[in-house]
């Protein structure tokens, strides 16, 4: 006699498709450093863009000299890998028979933990790539600028923090066209703690309102994404123009839920998300702070 399958119904396939369309409760900050790229074909391999890199600098020169030095930037196509990140859901065909019996849906608390493993996923690639599959992430991107602090933050005065941050920032805001860019601050959480320490013993300001008084960040956030993933694994924070004129998040497909599958003894549901990581067109507004 046929085995009988479990299928599991629509109601509780449509609430496990609200359910992993919620935002995990613990913040990943990944997607909000810059604008999404969408309406890319989930069925693309690679995605194709401009990438600006410039070269050269001005100098002194001496009445009537003619070396005059030439400064340019280079625009060159680049293309994107985009990959499926994939997970999956399974119930006991006992756990189906069950429910249906009495009358009760699935829970959907599995669904949950699948949105938050393909989002953890995604975060660290955004911040970190994926060397298996060629993607590159915000700390390890080809042509940012790098600056390395004097000092540790746990080892530096207020007024030094302020001053090693105002140096990494203007490496971008001296860039002809980005004095008045929109700069995100994004630390590891240690280094983001240090920031709450009172400035000095005359300013009860924390160093953080400091910073933020001052506005050259629109934002400054936390992730653990950074930890260890400054020079020679040190602290690093990453300081960046957060506009599309920078860069955006290339997402062909979101977290999709796919037809249920039945194989004894379990039915499974898949769901899977194409993304190709950050696509970054200005790298050169982009500075890795380590040593902090």
């Amino acid at each position: 006699m046929p085995q009988e399958l479990a299928m599991i119904e629509n109601r509780d396939l449509i609430a496990m498709e609200k359910t992993v369309l919620k935002a995990p409760q613990e913040e990943l900050i990944g997607r909000s450093l810059f604008p999404t790229i969408s309406g890319v074909n989930p069925g693309a391999e690679t995605y194709g863009y401009s990438l600006m890199t410039r070269h050269g600098a001005a100098k002194v020169i001496a009445n009537g000299a003619d070396d005059l030095p030439m400064v340019d930037e280079d625009v060159k196509r680049a293309y994107q890998p985009i990959y499926t990140i994939a997970a999956g859901i399974h119930f006991t065909y006992q756990e189906v028979f069950a429910a249906q019996m009495a009358g009760q849906p699935l829970q959907t608390d599995k669904a949950e933990t699948v949105r938050r493993a393909i989002s953890e996923k995604e975060n660290d690639i955004i911040f970190n790539g994926e060397s298996k599959v060629g993607i590159t992430g915000l700390t390890n991107l080809e042509g940012i600028q790098a600056m390395n602090a004097d000092k540790k933050f746990s080892e530096s005065t207020g007024a030094e923090m302020q001053e090693t941050l105002r140096k990494a920032k203007s490496l971008i805001t001296v860039i002809p066209g980005f004095n008045q860019a929109r700069l995100k601050l994004v630390l590891a959480p240690a280094q983001y703690e240090f920031l709450n320490s009172r400035y000095s013993d005359y300013d009860s300001r924390t160093i953080l309102e400091v910073i933020k008084a001052a506005g050259w960040f629109n934002s400054i956030e936390t992730t653990s994404a950074l930890v260890g993933k400054g020079l020679d694994n040190s602290e690093c924070a990453m300081i960046f123009d957060s506009t599309a004129q920078t860069g955006g998040f290339l997402l062909p497909r979101d977290v999709t839920q796919f037809p249920q599958e039945a194989h004894y003894p379990n039915t499974i549901v898949p769901y899977d998300e194409r993304t190709g990581g950050l696509v970054i067109k200005t790298p050169y507004a982009i500075v890795k702070l380590s040593g902090i």
